[in-house]
Parts: structure tokens; C-alpha cells; sequence
């Protein structure tokens, strides 16, 4: 199955396919995409008026020129007087400090005006500076706000909506894909079709792709019916309701798929045959019956209790006589033959009616001409309950398998589904023989295509002039069995020899005198004596050691497990043009919506067909909308000072 266990994940999340709007998958937005930038622009800083450092250059230069002429007249002046007040006295002391005193007072003048100006400059310089840093951290805080919107925005923004059938569609083709990607679309089609009606599944593809849809629908409180070929063939109803000549005739047309026109006189004799004999059975026509009534006709022993005595013996006696008898023959053996697999169909179906979602599945049995004969007449009793249906017509989705459906077969349901309003979606695993034949008839999708001729027919019907962006969902699951055996055997030896030798030798002497003074006839004395000695002494040892080990050990370790890895996120597959190698190369779940319009022109739409991304967090089942949505509006602002200020 394409989903996870309904176990593993909250259930609310898997019934949201079945909510309403018919979908055939998703389609990816980036809401990144959507975001847009703050409009207002940076302020920047204001340049100082040209005329304040006109005026503190003006000023510098005054300071600079006044202060050199001053000093150099103001002191000549001084100096002169300083001399001649040697002769004039002290007059002339008093004036040269008052020149000194003058000079300096008119140097003094001249800096502070400069001093001035320059602090005119730096005034007006911190003023626009504190402008400047004042708008800045208004715009700063707008650009913020407009982000922390822009952000909330965005992150409600779904990234995955609903690619809706086309509005009065009736008739659905979809050509390729693998058994796993028309299970997940046969799930999200199928989930959103039954929320508005009734739906008729006919699974032919022997590999039960309608298990997951009909799980999910009975989770969801639908009623289900689930009839499996030919393992449970007799709780079957593809033949209840039926009346007597409508199952005749969907008998006749399972048995003639194949041959149709060839045998078309063989056909009229077989269906004369099988009305006769309802004529003797009544209302009470069963495939068990009408196979009993054909031994009864050939004359064979019938031990079973579909007939009673009185009816046996009149098919046997005067429906046909002997002489038609023998040049049916083979007609008989023929019908015989093909209803004697199919004799426990329905026997134990009882008054049960079609459920709400009804899925009619070929089980894993391999091929065989009863097997195919029931996948026909599924087909045609689906198409003759149809006809003879009161009430709303069900939708109807056909899964086809490797053997097909002979395109007549097909053709009926197709036209019966339209005559009465019912929308018919067909399941083709290939492009190839009869599925060419029929594509173009109504809206058309295509999955991966393995053969190059298949996708070299879908490129030409799609235009290979366009292109397209698909985003898909990682979605594995796997099984893995691991088993090690280890064995580890080891031995050591290890063989050691010490010896040792020691050798001490020893000798030792000495010499010694003495004299003394002590007066008398013998004043000196005198005495020496002396010494010697030696020793010897010889060690030796030999040691050898020996040492053996042996160690084995056997290791057995298996493990089993089982692991689905379902990414929450998705992916961006890059943009493809439309070449019969890139439909092969298509992603597993990847649906390409073909939409041709009244003017000829064709639109394509990339979609997945996940079913698990209807778990992600940023889903709608609804379509997303065509225009962006309008984004949050911006505060109002402005670029320059905060209070409007110039220089």
C-alpha cells in the first residue's frame, strides 16, 4: 500500500482526502515564491551645507592671515617702543605694553571667530547626524515589522493544493505508471469522488490496487463492498440484479470478446440458447442454474439440487429436439465449458446490495480463461446495471490490467457511463494497441512511461514544445533481514629463557706511621705498620618459562525489521521539456494532466498523486488559488528625518 498503517499516523490526516472537491492529486507552490520586499529604501545621510564650511574655512583662513600681519606690525611696534623707552622713560615702557596688549587682544579676537565658526560646523554636523540616526532606526524598525508580517504571511501560505478534474469532465484517461502510483491515484481520486457519490471500482489489475481506497473508506464510516475473483466469487454480485436476459446477454459477450464479428452467427445461436432455457427456469435465473440446465440439455448426470425434477425433465424432453440437439452439440459443450467455472457466482451473495463504494478485483490468482472470463463479465455487468439504473448514475473507474479489455467492451461502458451522465476514468498500464486507439477522447494524464515508443506517442499528443516544473514527496518503505555469523579460533605460545651472571671482586690494603717526641736520652719514637686483604664472589642462573593458550568462540546474530521513511517535505524536480526520455523518467508518483481547449491549444498540468502528502502540514484540499493572494499591507513610512527637518 502507498500509505503509511492508519495506525502509525493520526487518522484525522488520512480522511482529509475525503473531503470536498474531486481531486486527481497536488500541485506545489512555493510560498517563498510570494514574498515581497520592503518598498521603502534606506535613508542615508544628509550632507553639511555648503555655507558653514565656507564659513569655518572662511574664518580658519582670517584667524590665519590676522594673526601673522598683527603679530608681526603689533610687535614691531612694541619692540620700538621697548628701545626708545631707554631714552624717553617710562612713557615709553607704558606704550610698548600697550601695543603688546593690543596685539594680542586683536590675535585673540580673530581665534575666537574662528573657534566660532568651526563650532557652527560641528553643531550642525552632530545635528543631521543625530537626524540620520533617528530616521534609521525608524526605518530599521518598519523594515522589521514588515519582515515579522511578511514571515506570518507566508508561513499560513499553503505549499501543496488540489489539482481538480476539469469542470463537466466525463471521461478520464491515464496512461503508464506502476502498480504503487495507480494505487495512490485510484486512493486520492477515489477518496474525493466519494464524498459526492457513489463509486464502482473494477480492478483488473490481479495486484488489488483498490485495497488502500476501500480501507480508508470504511475508516471514514463508508459503506464497502469488496467482492473478490474468483476466490470469493459466490459472495459476488456482478450478476444479482441482473435480469434474465441482461445476464444472458453479458454471458454471451464475456464468451465472444475475442470474437465478435467472426462468430456472430455463434453468438445468436448461444444467446437462442440460453433465453430457452430461462424460459423453463423462470425468475429464477442463476449461473448455477443455467449450467445444470445445459447437462440436462446434453444429456449428462447432474448430481447437484440447482434443478428440480419437473424442470430437468422438461429441459431434457422438450426444449430442444434430438435432431437440434446434435447440431448444437458443440454449441452446448461450448457453454457448459465456460459456465462451470462460474457456477458458485453469487450463490452466496443473499439480499446484500452494492455498497456505497463497490470494488469488483481480480485477487492474485494468475491468468486463466475463467479468470478472464469474469474480468469481461464484470465489465458487462457493470455496463448493463448502468443502463437499467434508476437513480444517480455511480462514477466508474476501470484499473485495467497487462491483458486489457477488448476496446468494445470498453466502448459500451463508455457509452452507456455518458448516455447517462456518469464519469468513467480508465486505468491503462500501457500505450500501446487498443489504448492508442482511445486517447484523445476526454481529458488525458500521464505517469511514467517506461517503453520509448509509448512515451514517444504520449510526447507527440502532449507537443514537445512545452514544459513543465514537478515537485514530488519522498515516500519509501523496504524490509530488511540482515544475518552474521562470526566464529573466532586463536591459540598463543609463548617460550621465555632468563639468565643471569654476576661477578664482584674485591681488594683492599694500607700503610701507616707515626712519631712522637717525648725528651730524655731517646727523644724521637717511631712506628709503621700495614695492611692488605681481597675477596671474590661469582653468581650465575638460567630461568625458562613456557606458556600456551587456546580460545574459540562462535557468534550467531540475525535481525529483521521493517522501516517506511516518510519525508515531511518536499522536493523540486528540475524544470522538464516534453521529450519521450523525460517521460520516462518521470518520478513514481508524478501525473501529467493534459487540457485541451476549444481553440486546439493544450495545457499541461504537472501534478504528484501521493496520497501521504495530504499528512504534510501546509495542505489544502482545495485548489490553489491562480493570482497570488494579496500579502499584508505594509505600514506607511518615509525615507527621510523622522521630523522633517532640512539643513
Amino acid at each position: 500500500m502507498t500509505m503509511q498503517n492508519a495506525g502509525a499516523a493520526p487518522p484525522g490526516r488520512h480522511l482529509r482526502l475525503f473531503d470536498p472537491g474531486q481531486r486527481l492529486g497536488w500541485t506545489y507552490r512555493d510560498p517563498e515564491s510570494l514574498r515581497s520586499p520592503f518598498p521603502e529604501p534606506e535613508p542615508q545621510r544628509q550632507p553639511i551645507p555648503v555655507a558653514y564650511e565656507n564659513r569655518a574655512h572662511a574664518a580658519r583662513l582670517a584667524h590665519e592671515g590676522r594673526k601673522g600681519s598683527t603679530t608681526k606690525i603689533g610687535g614691531g611696534i612694541a619692540v620700538v617702543l621697548l628701545l626708545l623707552s631707554t631714552v624717553g622713560g617710562a612713557t615709553m615702557a607704558v606704550l610698548a605694553l600697550i601695543a603688546a596688549a593690543v596685539t594680542v587682544a586683536l590675535v585673540v579676537h580673530a581665534g575666537q571667530s574662528a573657534t566660532t565658526a568651526g563650532g557652527h560646523l560641528e553643531a550642525k554636523r552632530a545635528e543631521l547626524e543625530h537626524h540620520f540616526q533617528y530616521a534609521w532606526q525608524s526605518w530599521h524598525q518598519r523594515a522589521l515589522q514588515h519582515t515579522a508580517a511578511q514571515d506570518h504571511w507566508v508561513h499560513g501560505l499553503d505549499s501543496w493544493g488540489a489539482l481538480p478534474a476539469g469542470p463537466g469532465t466525463r471521461r478520464l484517461d491515464i496512461f503508464g505508471g506502476s502498480q504503487r502510483s495507480r494505487e495512490g491515484f485510484l486512493t486520492v481520486f477515489g477518496a474525493s469522488t466519494l464524498q459526492q457519490q457513489p463509486l464502482i471500482v473494477v480492478d483488473l489489475t490481479h495486484a488489488l490496487i483498490c485495497e488502500e481506497l476501500s480501507t480508508l473508506a470504511e475508516l471514514a464510516g463508508v459503506p464497502v463492498d469488496v467482492q473478490l475473483l474468483p476466490s470469493r466469487m459466490a459472495e459476488s454480485g456482478i450478476v444479482s440484479g441482473l435480469t434474465p436476459q441482461e445476464l444472458v446477454d453479458a454471458l454471451v459477450e464475456a464468451v465472444y470478446a475475442e470474437e465478435s464479428e467472426a462468430n456472430r452467427a455463434a453468438r445468436a445461436l448461444d444467446t437462442r440458447i440460453l433465453r430457452q432455457l430461462c424460459g423453463v427456469l423462470g425468475a429464477d435465473v442463476t449461473p448455477a442454474r443455467l449450467g445444470a440446465g445445459l447437462r440436462a440439455l446434453m444429456g449428462e448426470i447432474d448430481d447437484t439440487k440447482a434443478l428440480t425434477r419437473a424442470e430437468r425433465n422438461r429441459i431434457a424432453d422438450d426444449l430442444l429436439g434430438d435432431k437440434n440437439k446434435d447440431q448444437m452439440r458443440d454449441s452446448l459443450l461450448r457453454l457448459a465449458s465456460f459456465l462451470h467455472p462460474l457456477e458458485r457466482l453469487g450463490a452466496e451473495r443473499g439480499g446484500r446490495g452494492p455498497g456505497y463504494l463497490t470494488c469488483i478485483a481480480l485477487d492474485f490468482t494468475t491468468g486463466s480463461a475463467s479468470t478472464e472470463l469474469l474480468a469481461d463479465l464484470a465489465v458487462q455487468s457493470v455496463t448493463r446495471r448502468l443502463a437499467s439504473l434508476q437513480e444517480t448514475a455511480p462514477s466508474v473507474v476501470v484499473a485495467l490490467g497487462e491483458q486489457g479489455l477488448q476496446r468494445r467492451h470498453l466502448e459500451q461502458l463508455a457509452s452507456i457511463c455518458e448516455r447517462r451522465g456518469a464519469q468513467l476514468t480508465v486505468l491503462h498500464p500501457h500505450l500501446r494497441e487498443g489504448s492508442q486507439e482511445v486517447i484523445g477522447g476526454g481529458t488525458v494524464g500521464f505517469m511514467k512511461l517506461g517503453n520509448h515508443q509509448e512515451a514517444g506517442i504520449a510526447a507527440d499528443f502532449l507537443g514537445r514544445q512545452h514544459s513543465f516544473v514537478l515537485h514530488s514527496l519522498t515516500d519509501t518503505d523496504g524490509t530488511t533481514v540482515s544475518t552474521s555469523v562470526a566464529k573466532t579460533v586463536g591459540s598463543s605460545v609463548s617460550t621465555g629463557t632468563t639468565y643471569s651472571e654476576s661477578v664482584t671482586r674485591g681488594a683492599n690494603w694500607g700503610t701507616s706511621s707515626s712519631s712522637s717526641y717525648q725528651g730524655g736520652p731517646n727523644p724521637f719514637s717511631s712506628s709503621s705498620s700495614s695492611s692488605s686483604g681481597g675477596s671474590y664472589s661469582e653468581t650465575t642462573g638460567t630461568s625458562t618459562s613456557t606458556t600456551r593458550s587456546t580460545n574459540e568462540s562462535t557468534s550467531y546474530t540475525t535481525s529483521e525489521g521493517t522501516n517506511t521513511s516518510f519525508a515531511r517535505g518536499q522536493q523540486r524536480v528540475y524544470e522538464y521539456v516534453v521529450e519521450p526520455t523525460q517521460l520516462q523518467a518521470l518520478a513514481d508518483f508524478s501525473l501529467l494532466l493534459v487540457e485541451r481547449r476549444p481553440d486546439g491549444s493544450v495545457t499541461v498540468h504537472p501534478a504528484d498523486c501521493n496520497p501521504n502528502i495530504v499528512m504534510l502540514d501546509r495542505v489544502s484540499t482545495q485548489p490553489l488559488p491562480y493570482a497570488a493572494p494579496a500579502a499584508p499591507p505594509v505600514q506607511a513610512g518615509h525615507g527621510g528625518y523622522a521630523d522633517g527637518g532640512t539643513a
